[in-house]
């Protein structure tokens, strides 16, 4: 007695059970096409994330200074009768920590996703104290708010501003735009026009200082 096998039928299922090499390549070749499709979105998508957080970190700041001002009508008094103590250059850093949180109008400190290095110093929010006759803030050039080149911030008794550090060139022309606008704005490592400014970092280091105006008195 013979047994018959239907080696055709078997192999039909096998094939039908599977991919050919063809097949998984073309599979892959389109996952490729796809990935490299998406994953620059993705990338894109999550520095806009930063940077608009940041941006919006500074806003926050901007109006728990304005409550305080509102309730002591001064800035350089804790609860409007403990004077801040200024460094020798007359500034105050950590404004945020040590009189927006110690009166309740702040739930954190300021933080800046787009500055590099530690998270714990790459970025301050400062008291600046001004003096008759010259530019206060930005380390001492001053702001020109409208972009005209005049100093809005000149003979100002207090400037309080964001100073980030280690920014990347591109992250500082886009917090820039978030900010003030394109028109603003400048693709060169320094910008000396509206309320973030920006120059290249001192000694070498990596990315660009970014100045951000707050307000000021």
């Amino acid at each position: 007695m013979k047994i018959h096998v239907n080696t055709v039928g078997r192999a039909g299922k096998r094939h039908g059970a599977g991919f050919t090499l063809i097949e998984m390549i073309g599979v892959l070749a389109v996952i490729a096409i796809l990935a490299s499709m998406l994953i620059p979105r993705v990338f894109e998508a999550i520095n806009s994330a930063r940077v608009n957080a940041t941006a919006v970190a500074c806003d926050t700041i901007k109006t728990a200074a304005a409550d305080h001002f509102g309730k002591y009508g001064q800035f350089d008094q804790l609860f409007g009768t403990n004077a801040i103590t200024f460094s020798t250059g007359g500034i105050d850093v950590g404004y945020d920590v040590n009189v927006l949180m110690v009166e309740q109008l702040l739930d954190k400190p300021f933080s800046a996703k787009i500055a590099g290095g530690d998270p714990s110093t790459n970025s301050v929010i400062q008291l600046v104290k001004g003096a008759p006759g010259s530019n206060s803030g930005n380390n001492g050039a001053g702001y020109s708010l409208d972009g005209s080149g005049t100093i809005t911030t000149s003979s100002a008794t207090f400037v309080l501003e964001a100073v980030l550090f280690g920014v990347s060139q591109a992250d500082a022309k886009d917090l820039n735009d978030r900010i003030d606008g394109t028109a603003l704005g400048s693709a060169t490592t320094t910008d000396s026009k509206g309320r973030v400014e920006y120059a290249p970092s001192a000694g070498g280091a990596a990315g660009v200082t970014v100045y951000v105006y707050l307000t000021h008195r």
